[in-house]
């Protein structure tokens, strides 16, 4: 899109004006090197055409040669100036991208795509670079050298300055009317490549189950498909982006030409003599020569424009919950403190009924109480809405005294360490992963926490002991070793609050029991909540709180709750265990 700000680009970006700028002002330092060089060319041609001798151009010769080293030079430092542009701008608007996905948490995650995500924040933040480090400042440069080489041929002739201006006015100006099926065009592309993106990751990441499954040749298909459509899609966008490069192609050829002509047959007719014919050929090349570097920089950073649509849509989306006006920060107290549900609703959006109805229950400090219910019960949304991944749609959460929708989230979820089914370990080594939970952990601190969790002598068998490598999602790790690690690092946070998720549900009875007496160490002076669904863990809880449909039918101790023969009761029984 030669001549186009985007002003979307310009708002996602911030104040880049200083950085477009500095690679501006090189630019244009280049191009008045090379309208000197022209002009230079001009009059040697004229001296010789008027048959002085060599000498009377040596000096000509040379200020032309000092200028081509002069470009070569600026060339240089334009290169660093867009690389220092291009840098400043990505760093930028990646880490509004990221603070942005910080701040909309799981609610958004999980209703979009890991590959698009990774598409937009990489792919698109990345071809951004000759929008803002190149194409911007080139724009503007060529309209100033433009400008400057209109404003010399008005002083030659006004014929020829007057077609060349017409010209440099077109090229701009005509493309513009394929703008918008461009930017149809564009957008299409985009969303096919972020579908491709998205496709491919999910592949990787499911690439055991898919082999496990014999489905490779499917999947395959699957892929290629994806791709054959993303291909489709860019030969469309392109073939309609290059009208904007065959009318400027056309413009820079026709407006030279029509400038040459038009100049030689005002020689003719005696109103411009020859030797100003010659300053017309050179210096009418150089105010259309910018516009054909532009055309290159846009094609170069077209996936980028094309993108911005989906890093705006992230720049501007509405996390699910966020600090009100006001809100206090929660402070750590000697005591645990009591965590309270007073008839909490909530409701997903892609669900039809609630997740939880009217759910009241306590859990008093220092004590266990355990969540418990067939799956689809609403367990794991009663640990979301505690954490403020979600706010409910009517009741309130309690920690202490306060509303937590009252207190900062920061410094609620300081107050809370979580242990879940689903352990997450980042690429890195065992240190860097307990470190999560306190930075500035020393080795001693994390040997210490590692032995309460049962997980050192594991970790000092491994061949760098704290410093081995976990791989992607800990995968070189047992589901138990994940687990202890996990519960180590609950340990190093410290939190008064202690969420149990389904902690030991995927471990086997070896691993369970090692884990079991982590867990117990980890519950000790800290009030926690269990999730469960293998109830055998959760007899010892201090209280059950039983869940059926959303809404808590039951609560009691263990043995309160066998002989009522309810809910609980029968899922004690379905378990092959009717004690």
């Amino acid at each position: 899109m030669t001549g186009n700000i985007h002003r979307r680009l310009l708002t996602i970006a911030g104040p880049v004006w200083r950085q477009v700028g500095l690679t501006l002002a090189v630019s244009l330092a280049m191009s008045a090197a090379l309208l000197a060089q022209a002009f230079l060319v001009g009059l040697i041609l004229v001296r010789l055409y008027q048959g002085r001798p060599l000498a009377d151009v040596s000096g000509l010769l040379v200020a032309v040669v000092a200028l081509v080293a002069v470009r070569a030079g600026l060339a240089w430092l334009r290169e660093v100036c867009v690389q220092l542009t291009a840098a400043a701008v990505k760093d930028r608007i990646r880490t509004r991208i990221l603070d942005r996905l910080v701040d909309l948490g799981p609610g958004y995650v999980i209703r979009v795509r890991t590959g698009q995500v990774q598409s937009t924040t990489v792919d698109g933040v990345e071809a951004l670079e000759a929008y803002f480090g190149r194409y911007l400042p080139q724009l503007l440069n060529c309209v100033v050298t433009a400008a400057v080489v209109v404003g010399y041929l008005f002083t030659r002739d006004v014929w020829v300055a007057a077609v060349t201006l017409a010209v440099v006015v077109f090229i701009p100006t005509v493309p513009r009317l394929v703008d918008r099926a461009v930017g149809r065009r564009g957008r299409e592309h985009w969303q096919a490549y972020r579908d491709f993106n998205a496709e491919f990751v999910d592949e990787l990441q499911g690439m055991t189950t898919v082999k496990a499954f014999n489905a490779t040749r499917r999947h395959r298909q699957g892929l290629l498909d994806r791709a054959m459509t993303l291909y489709r899609l860019t030969m469309r966008h392109m073939a309609v982006s290059l009208v904007d490069s065959g009318l400027t192609a056309f413009g820079q050829g026709a407006g030279a030409a029509l400038a040459v002509g038009v100049g030689a047959l005002r020689v003719i007719d005696g109103s411009l003599d020859l030797p100003s014919l010659f300053l017309v050929l050179v210096l009418a090349n150089e105010a259309f020569r910018p516009f054909r570097e532009l055309t290159g920089y846009w094609h170069a950073g077209y996936l980028g424009i094309a993108a911005s649509g989906a890093i705006a849509d992230i720049l501007t989306a509405v996390p699910e919950v966020r600090d009100r006006p006001g809100a206090v920060r929660l402070e750590r107290t000697s005591e645990p403190p009591t965590i309270t549900f007073d008839a909490v609703t909530f409701r997903y959006e892609t669900r039809a009924g609630p997740a939880v109805a009217d759910v009241s229950f306590d859990v008093a400090p220092g004590e266990t109480v355990a969540i418990v219910g067939r799956s689809g019960a609403g367990k794991s949304t009663v640990v979301a809405l505690l954490l403020r991944f979600f706010d409910p749609d009517s009741g309130r959460i309690r920690l202490g005294e306060l509303d937590i929708r009252d207190v900062t989230l920061d410094s609620l979820r300081e107050q809370v360490a979580v242990v879940s089914q689903d352990t997450y370990l980042f690429y890195g080594t065992v240190a860097d992963n307990l470190r999560l939970a306190r930075p500035a952990a020393t080795l001693d601190e994390l040997v210490e926490a590692a032995r309460a969790a049962n997980a050192h002598a594991f970790i000092a068998s491994l061949p760098a002991g704290y410093e081995t490598m976990v791989g992607e999602r800990g995968l070189t790790l047992s589901g138990g070793q994940r687990q202890r690690i996990a519960i180590a690092r609950a340990l190093l946070k410290d939190a008064p609050v202690l969420v149990l998720d389904e902690a030991t549900s995927a471990v086997d009875a070896q691993n369970e029991q090692a884990i079991t007496d982590a867990l117990d160490r980890l519950t000790t002076g800290r009030t926690t909540l269990v999730i469960a669904h293998r109830l055998s863990t959760v007899r010892r809880a201090d209280r059950i709180v039983v869940l059926s449909g959303g809404a808590v039918v039951e609560i009691g101790e263990h043995t309160e709750l066998i002989d009522r023969r309810g809910d609980y009761a029968r899922l004690v029984t379905a378990q092959g265990d009717p004690r």
